[in-house]
């Protein structure tokens, strides 16, 4: 089987760099993979360990799917999973320590394995994963049907992913106290959950419009009405989508207080040493919370989708606004604006989208 050729190959020392291909399996799930082989040091000689790495990478849960196929990789090749923020940091990595340490992961997580980096890299066996998100690898649209261009969100995950999740997957408890005394003090009644990007979502190339407002009052409207919903608990880091919402509906509305931003400012600036790290817990944190509300209202993105996987239970009733997708870095810098103004027969955005 390639995989334990793969591994013999490793441990003889005669392929740098790796790259699984698809002589012996012209259908081998794992051919365009580029792996590098590394020796460090002479520490653990039959171990071989697979750093799962991606710099600068994406959004937060952008990271964490890829981070999610790695260790599925990792898992069919035995090998021993270490996840590098550090020497391959991310746009969530800080210049001072969290929880005592630099590596991004150990913000949130704890480790995959009990194999600390220092030690890892003076062993005599490391391969490096593949760092793409492109056509020429796993996330690409030969292997699963995605609409993002080459890569694949939390939607496309499988049961596999699941397994994977829940063996490697933990979030620190310090995170989970706050989810839990949020909860205790704030979700009253039945809860809609409501996700709404704005400001870069709105001019990002091959990411999905975002709604207007209009789309989203009319739809959160349609939807209180039809479920007599008590509150709603509204994530998204624009603050005047948040800012409309309090004033539309009020002491319903809960929220975390996380980092937010307008069209006129990236939220990754900021002058808090810790402002990208609190960026990174407020998206973990709205996640859950979205996972335990009764009902989803959101577009495309990461976040609620995570929230799907992620919920315990058997089902999340959601209603999703699909305005479709944009198109290349040009097109996008105008589209979303235009449309928005534009009537639905000359190709603007409708505004009764959802079908209850």
């Amino acid at each position: 089987m390639i995989l334990e050729y793969l591994r013999r190959k490793i441990l003889n020392k005669k392929t740098r760099p790796l790259e699984i291909t698809n002589r012996s399996k012209k259908n081998e799930k794992f051919y365009g993979l580029n792996f590098q082989y590394k020796t460090f040091g002479n520490k653990n000689p039959k171990k071989i360990f697979f750093i799962i790495r991606r710099t600068p990478g994406a959004g937060f849960f952008s990271n964490l799917c890829f981070v999610l196929h790695n260790l599925l990789i990792c898992e069919k090749l035995k090998m021993i999973p270490v996840i590098d923020m550090e020497n391959y940091p991310t746009i969530y990595n800080c210049k001072v320590k969290i929880n005592n340490s630099y590596n991004a992961w150990s913000y949130y997580f704890k480790p995959v394995s009990n194999y600390k980096l220092n030690e890892v890299y003076q062993s005599k066996n490391v391969v490096l994963c593949d760092n793409k998100t492109s056509k020429n690898n796993l996330f690409n649209k030969i292997n699963y049907t995605s609409n993002f261009k080459y890569f694949n969100g939390f939607q496309y995950l499988t049961k596999e992913h699941k397994k994977i999740f829940k063996k490697y997957i933990v979030i620190n408890n310090k995170i989970l106290d706050n989810v839990n005394n949020f909860c205790q003090k704030k979700f009253k009644g039945k809860i809609l959950g409501v996700c709404f990007r704005g400001t870069d979502q709105k001019k990002a190339g091959y990411h999905p419009y975002p709604a207007t407002e209009e789309q989203m009052l009319t739809a959160t409207n349609a939807l209180i009405k039809k479920y007599k919903f008590d509150n709603i608990y509204i994530c998204t880091e624009d603050i005047n989508y948040l800012n409309l919402y309090k004033k539309v509906y009020g002491n319903k509305i809960l929220y975390y207080e996380n980092p937010r931003t307008n069209d006129e400012k990236d939220l990754f600036d900021g002058i808090d040493k810790k402002h990208r790290y609190k960026i990174g817990l407020g998206n973990l944190i709205d996640m859950i919370l979205l996972s335990k509300t009764d009902h989803l209202l959101y577009t495309m993105s990461n976040i609620p989708k995570a929230s799907i996987f992620y919920t315990n239970k058997k089902n999340l009733p959601s209603s999703i606004i699909d305005n479709g997708m944009k198109g290349n870095i040009f097109i996008s810098q105008f589209s979303f604006y235009l449309r928005k103004v534009l009537p639905c027969y000359l190709g603007g955005f409708k505004k009764n989208i959802l079908d209850l």
